[in-house]
C-alpha cells in the first residue's frame, strides 16, 4: 500500500466535495477552487483583449466557465479516484480473469465508476475497494445531478442580471440626464417612483451574486446595458442627489434609503464573493454642467463632503469597472 498515493487521492476528494457543495448549496459564493479558477480565466481572457470591455471575447466567459468548472470537478474526481485505485497493487481485478489490473486499466475503471454507468470489465477486489466504488459512483451521480440543478437557477439569474442593466440604461445614459430626465420642473417624484422600484430588483440582483457569483462574469460587450456600469451609474446619482442637487427639491433621505441600502448591500455582496482589488485614490468627480445649466444644483458653500461609506463605494465601484474592461467615463459622461 502507497500511503502517500492513498492520502493524496483522499485530500483532492475532499477538496472537490467541499467545492462542490460551496458552491452549489450555500450562499457565501463560490468554493475557494472555483473562486480562483473563475478569476484566473477571466484575468486572462480579459488581458487577451486588450482590456477592452467591447471585446466579444468576453461574452463567451461565462458559460465556458460553467462548463470549465464542470470538468475541472469531474477530472479531479477521476485524479482523486484512480489514484486510491493505485495505492494498492490488487485493488481492481478483472472480473472474468481475476488478474489485477494495471494503472491503466485502473484510471478506466476510475472513469466508467464516476460516469455512473456501472463498473464495466472490471471489479474490486475485496469488499472494502467495493464500498470505496460505491462511494466515488455515489459522488459521481451527484455532480451530475448538481450540475444540472445549478446551470439552470445561474442562467435564470443572468437573465434576470440583464433585464436589470436593460432598466437601468432606460432611465437614461448617464447620471446627469438620469436626474434630467426625472424633473418635470417642480420635483423628481416620478424618478423617486423608479429608483424605489430598482431597490427591489438590485436586491434581488445582490442576492443572486452572492447565490452564484459566476454571473459575475456573464459580460455584455455593450457599455448601456453592462450591468456593472450600469449600477454605477445608479451610485452617481445618489451621490448627485445627496451632494449636488438643491435641498429645496432634492429627493429626500428617505426617498433614496431603499436605493441607498440596496447600493450598500451590493458592495458588500461584491467584496465578499470577488476578488476585487479597491483602489486608494478616486478619479474625477461626475460632472454636473448640464444640471447647473438647469439651475438645479446648489452653491458650492452649501455641499457637503461625501462620507467615508460613500467614498469607499465609490472606490469599489471604479475598481469593478476597470476590471471588466471598461473606463469611468462610460459611467460619468
Amino acid at each position: 500500500m502507497n500511503y502517500f498515493l492513498l492520502s493524496f487521492g483522499i485530500f483532492i476528494y475532499i477538496v472537490v466535495v467541499s467545492d462542490m457543495v460551496m458552491t452549489t448549496l450555500t450562499m457565501k459564493g463560490g468554493g475557494w477552487l472555483t473562486s480562483r479558477l473563475s478569476h484566473c480565466v477571466w484575468n486572462l481572457a480579459l488581458r487577451s483583449c486588450g482590456n477592452e470591455g467591447r471585446s466579444n471575447l468576453l461574452t463567451h466567459i461565462g458559460y465556458l466557465l460553467l462548463v470549465l468548472i464542470v470538468l475541472v470537478w469531474i477530472g479531479l474526481l477521476n485524479c482523486s479516484f484512480s489514484l486510491v485505485l493505485i495505492a494498492q497493487d490488487d485493488s481492481v481485478i478483472n472480473a472474468s480473469t481475476k488478474v489485477p489490473a494495471n494503472i491503466w486499466e485502473k484510471i478506466y475503471y476510475s472513469g466508467f465508476v464516476l460516469s455512473t454507468l456501472g463498473i464495466g470489465d472490471f471489479v474490486g477486489s475485496t469488499v472494502i475497494w467495493r464500498i470505496i466504488t460505491n462511494v466515488y459512483a455515489f459522488t459521481g451521480f451527484v455532480l451530475i445531478t448538481m450540475s444540472v440543478t445549478y446551470f439552470i437557477p445561474v442562467l435564470g439569474a443572468v437573465k434576470k442580471q440583464r433585464k436589470l442593466g436593460i432598466n437601468i440604461s432606460g432611465l437614461g445614459p448617464s447620471p446627469q440626464k438620469i436626474i434630467l430626465n426625472g424633473w418635470n420642473g417642480e420635483n423628481f417624484d416620478f424618478l423617486k417612483f423608479q429608483l424605489f422600484s430598482l431597490s427591489d430588483d438590485l436586491v434581488e440582483h445582490n442576492q443572486n451574486h452572492r447565490a452564484y457569483p459566476i454571473i459575475h462574469f456573464f459580460h455584455n460587450s455593450k457599455s448601456d446595458n453592462a450591468i456593472i456600469i450600469q449600477i454605477a451609474v445608479l451610485n452617481e446619482v445618489i451621490l448627485l442627489f445627496e451632494n449636488y442637487i438643491r435641498k429645496d427639491i432634492t429627493l429626500n433621505k428617505n426617498d433614496l434609503l431603499s436605493m441607498h441600502s440596496a447600493l450598500n448591500n451590493y458592495v458588500d455582496v461584491i467584496k465578499e464573493v470577488t476578488r476585487v482589488k479597491i483602489g486608494k485614490t478616486l478619479s474625477k468627480d461626475t460632472p454636473h454642467e448640464l444640471l447647473a445649466a438647469e439651475g438645479l444644483i446648489v452653491d458650492n458653500n452649501e455641499r457637503i463632503d461625501l462620507n467615508e461609506t460613500l467614498r469607499k463605494n465609490q472606490r469599489v465601484f471604479q475598481s469593478l469597472i476597470v476590471q471588466d474592461g471598461w473606463q469611468w467615463e462610460e459611467v460619468i459622461t
